[in-house]
């Protein structure tokens, strides 16, 4: 069972100028131009100082926010319905608070480990605000009729409508209770998939457990800290976009490195730059050469083993480049949602790396597959596009 609850959460007055992608994706230079602006989410998000005193810069920035009338809150019990238009690509769910009861019960089901530094940041970060300023973003089954309440939702005037980041984002708000409660009984069977956010579902888990220490806590009570600030979509809305490896050094000669390829894949000689186009094809960019390569076998112990990322770690990356943890090696780093070849190509040809693998995109039914069955994703496997984002709500954790 997985139950919902509306919000009250604080909204920008000015979205333009408040809201950003999410912490995570924000790179130092887009940071640095963001704090010119002190009306900017980044302050909360990302603040300045270094150790204990950042944590605090955040709690200040959160409140400076209420207090000069940057952010308001929202009178009535909401959820709401946020939509991203482009002409390549449009995608839109709810946001909406989901139990984290249901966390803890497996009912939302994860796909990826977390890491004891980002989730210690994420933890002191929250203890410190006690606001929740991204959204956990979460998918369900592809459902008709929750579908439609969504169509329901947007008949009404937005609440916003702005364009930012190549998108044009809009959000409505829906306080009818009924309309809630409908939703609710709707998605009370179904189980819900962390897609991105894993970090900061943990992080309100732990939250959560924390305040249940303090023996004046009301257990019979709905706190908001009992609910996870998610963005719920319909899995037939998400796009996934290729999370590619680039080895900055090869220490053998070329010609070696591709015969002990050819135990696992099948290569072929390509004249330019190119995307695969199906599960099992892999572009390599090998010192400014292309070459296609397709898995040899199809025959795997399990579905995450049969992933092109677990193929790749599993028969490449670890044995023959000695990368045994992606995540510690200084030898490999990764671009996600790049889709123009030629500009992966300039990431060899001019950056001097040595290696490329342009990946196929993950399919959101593995995702869904692997979860469901207690498996774990490979360390970047997934790039979710377009990103939602930071700052449409703000869901204060402290108020009764």
């Amino acid at each position: 069972m997985v139950k919902i609850s509306s919000i009250k959460p604080y909204v920008p007055n000015d979205p333009v100028s408040f809201c950003t992608n999410p912490y995570d994706v924000i790179e130092k230079e887009e940071e640095i131009e963001l704090k010119k602006n002190p009306n900017s989410l980044i302050h909360l998000i990302l603040p300045d100082g270094q150790g204990e005193e950042k944590y605090e810069n955040a709690k200040r920035a959160y409140q400076r926010y209420k207090k000069e009338d940057v952010i308001h809150q929202i009178n009535h019990p909401s959820i709401f319905v946020y939509r991203q238009e482009s002409a390549v690509f449009s995608q839109q769910g709810f946001i909406l608070g989901i139990s984290l009861r249901d966390y803890e019960d497996g009912n939302i089901v994860i796909h990826e480990h977390t890491r004891e530094k980002p989730l210690k940041d994420r933890m002191n970060h929250i203890n410190n605000t006690q606001v929740a300023a991204g959204l956990v973003w979460s998918v369900y089954r592809e459902n008709e009729e929750i579908n439609k309440i969504q169509e329901t939702i947007k008949k009404s005037k937005p609440l916003f409508d702005f364009k930012l980041y190549g998108y044009r984002h809009i959000l409505w708000q829906e306080t009818d209770g009924k309309t809630i409660e409908k939703l609710a009984q709707l998605l009370k069977d179904k189980n819900i998939y962390i897609a991105d956010g894993h970090h900061r579902a943990a992080s309100a888990a732990k939250y959560r457990e924390q305040q249940f220490t303090n023996p004046n806590i009301d257990r019979k009570k709905d706190y908001p800290w009992n609910y996870l600030l998610s963005y719920l979509a319909s899995d037939e809305q998400v796009r996934i976009l290729a999370y590619n490896r680039v080895i900055r050094k090869l220490d053998e000669n070329p010609k070696n490195f591709l015969k002990k390829l050819e135990e696992t894949y099948e290569i072929e000689p390509v004249k330019k730059a190119f995307n695969p186009k199906a599960k099992h094809e892999v572009a390599l960019c090998l010192r400014g050469d292309w070459f296609k390569l397709k898995v040899k076998t199809s025959s795997f112990e399990s579905r995450v083993e049969g992933l092109d990322v677990s193929i790749l770690q599993n028969k490449v990356i670890g044995p023959i480049l000695n990368i045994k943890d992606i995540r510690a090696s200084d030898n490999i780093f990764f671009v996600g949602g790049v889709q123009d070849p030629e500009l992966l190509e300039q990431i060899i040809k001019k950056k001097q790396n040595a290696i490329l693998f342009n990946l196929f995109p993950v399919d959101i039914k593995d995702l869904e597959y692997i979860a469901e069955s207690g498996g774990v994703m490979p360390p970047k496997s997934t790039w979710f596009d377009p990103k939602v984002l930071s700052g449409l709500v703000l869901y204060d954790l402290s108020e009764n």
